[in-house]
């Protein structure tokens, strides 16, 4: 199976936290940026582009050409072209499913999953304000507006306080996270994204509700908290979202996740920490050894 890709840049402006932070000479054109044996990627740069190769066994590989920021970047600014090496580790994992007589049931319109908890990595959370910021002034009142009323809603319940602690400093405590979790799904808040049955953000939603694919019933994640709706989620090879929350950019760190109705809340924060720098390459590349080491299955 070998599948070819092709990233486009839909999420944000070409290299906008590198220009920030300053820029650096790319990686000589052809010469390999990246061999690793575990999962077999290889990351030659060629030009202004990358051209990666990925394997996950014998039988399954696929390649893309990503167009990303020139120079040194965070990893906030390479997460367009890591959602298309996702994308591509999805689809693999989602036709190996539907083989199996497990296809994938989620289909546009389903929008049951848009009003559970969605949490995003410290990256995404950045990278989402940002994109409300360069859409056109009426969308982004609106979508601001709903965020401002998604957080009076948890604030009136005394939940907000504890989704930010449950999720950002004991995300390692599975009952008081899933507890949060339960609390917030009784409130009935949709994400503040979701317009009528529409992503306003699709091509940059967040990791979580890439990997989000179930192979039962629907109508049982409209009530994803009820013993006797099972839902069967598809078995997926990585989990690009854990690994997101619990990498920095150099190395592995102490998961948090930010509950996405408080992104603009923490943004002026999250701007305050200086976050790591390489090329483009290199933090792909070690991204997805992060993942492959520690979020493979």
């Amino acid at each position: 199976m070998r599948l070819v890709c092709r990233a486009r840049r839909q999420c944000a402006r070409r290299g906008w936290d590198a220009a920030r932070f300053g820029r650096e000479a790319p990686a000589a054109s052809g010469k390999s940026a990246f061999q690793d044996p575990l999962m077999k990627i290889d990351i030659v740069a060629n030009g202004q582009l990358l051209d990666v190769s990925i394997g996950l066994d014998a039988k399954r590989s696929f390649s893309c050409v990503l167009s990303p920021p020139d120079g040194d970047v965070t990893f906030v600014d390479v997460l367009p072209e890591v959602y298309e090496i996702y994308t591509n580790i999805l689809g693999v994992n989602f036709e190996e499913s539907e083989q199996k007589g497990k296809p994938v049931r989620c289909g546009k319109g389903c929008v049951s999953c848009c009003h559970q908890l969605i949490t995003v990595s410290v990256h995404e959370a950045l990278l989402l304000t940002h994109i409300v910021g360069l859409l056109r002034q009426e969308e982004q009142q609106r979508i601001q507006s709903t965020f401002e009323g998604s957080l009076k809603r948890l604030e009136e319940a005394g939940l907000l306080r504890d989704l930010l602690h449950s999720h950002v400093n004991a995300f390692e405590d599975r009952a008081l996270v899933v507890g949060a979790q339960k609390r917030y799904w009784s409130l009935g808040l949709a994400c503040p994204f979701l317009l009528g049955d529409t992503c306003a953000i699709y091509p940059c939603r967040p990791f979580i509700c890439r990997q989000y694919g179930v192979s039962s019933d629907p109508e049982h994640c409209g009530q994803v908290f009820q013993k006797d709706h099972l839902i069967e989620r598809i078995r997926l090879s990585h989990d690009f979202g854990s690994a997101a929350a619990s990498f920095d950019g150099l190395e592995a760190i102490k998961t948090r996740t930010i509950p996405l109705p408080a992104i603009f809340l923490v943004h002026g924060m999250l701007h305050c920490f200086e976050r790591p720098k390489a090329t483009a390459e290199v933090m792909i590349a070690r991204f997805l050894r992060h993942v492959d080491k520690h979020f493979s299955r």
